[in-house]
């Protein structure tokens, strides 16, 4: 860590302080626990991530404000960004919060400051950065307990103007709870897909639900004959039928299947979700066939492969 070059000390950084400095980058400030999940990638000591961090500190690279960390100009600047300036003291809490999402999906994640730069959007946007997965951005918002029903008008709207200029295809909304997630509503769908999801069981769903492992399974429900749709109702399809996946209750594919049946197409359609979703599905589409998946099943396929 330190080296010692006649007689005079030279701190030395390693590759996770780098990740600590880009992680914190992306949010603004972080916890000592989660800077701790960063250090422990390499570090058996518990307490590693602690004396680390005191020594980030004293060699100017990072502040602490009350029970956050901070970056500071010098430590900014040597990963190429600007430094956060929080001015809210309040938003401490909210941006850890959000620290905890990055941590748990454990995917690439692109800061909402990073994609206000890259397409020219003013500072008064929803969204809260984008996982990255499959070479798509999917622009995160977050809905907490006490989400006020004007807030839902203005995500919907900033989504459909972000779909209509070209800039967000794709993005995935994660609900304290169900009673938030029927709130949000489903209309004015204007992405490719749009995932809403509770957290924090929708993070893991979300997560493993490319997997090439449980992309085959949910294939194996299907006829070896089943094609990709180009349809916007449905994933797949046969000449007798169609298949729609639901598993990551995907808003885009919910409102085209209700298009589909308002115009009262004849072609039958085959449902694919959980069976904690059956429930749902089976209220809103009761001229749908269900096959359903066990909800411990894409954990048990995808287990030892993304750390469920």
């Amino acid at each position: 860590m330190i080296k010692i070059t006649k007689g005079v000390f030279i701190f030395k950084i390693i590759e996770n302080d780098i990740e600590l400095f880009k992680f914190i980058a992306a949010t603004g400030c972080c916890t000592l626990a989660q800077a701790q999940r960063i250090y422990q990638k390499n570090s058996e000591n518990k307490w590693y991530h602690y004396k680390r961090i005191q020594r980030l500190r004293e060699n100017g690279y990072l502040l602490k404000k009350g029970s956050y960390i901070e970056l500071t100009k010098k430590s900014a600047e040597l990963i190429g960004e600007t430094k956060y300036r929080i001015r809210n003291p309040g938003s401490r809490e909210a941006r850890a919060e959000l620290s905890d999402f990055i941590l748990d999906a454990g995917l690439e994640f692109i800061s909402g400051r990073q994609l206000r730069s890259e397409y020219n959007l003013n500072r008064l946007t929803f969204f809260q950065g984008a996982f990255v997965h499959n070479d798509k951005k999917y622009f995160l918002y977050r809905l907490p307990e006490d989400t006020k029903p004007t807030h839902y008008g203005q995500i919907r709207s900033e989504l459909k103007i972000l779909a209509i200029s070209g800039i967000c295809e794709y993005a995935v909304i994660f609900a304290a709870n169900p009673k938030v997630m029927a709130a949000f509503g489903t209309e004015q769908v204007h992405q490719k897909e749009l995932y809403l999801l509770p957290y924090t069981t929708g993070i893991k769903l979300f997560k493993n639900f490319f997997s090439p492992d449980t992309q085959s399974y949910i294939k194996s429900l299907m006829p070896a004959w089943a094609v990709e749709s180009q349809t916007r109702h449905a994933h797949y399809e046969t000449p007798e039928r169609y298949y729609t996946v639901l598993v990551l209750n995907d808003l885009a594919r919910r409102t085209a299947l209700d298009v589909y049946y308002v115009l009262g197409q004849e072609k039958p359609v085959t449902i694919i979700c959980l069976e904690s979703q059956v429930k749902l599905f089976s209220k809103l589409y009761p001229q749908a066939e269900i096959i359903t998946i066990p909800d411990v099943k894409l954990f048990e396929i995808n287990k030892g492969v993304v750390g469920c």
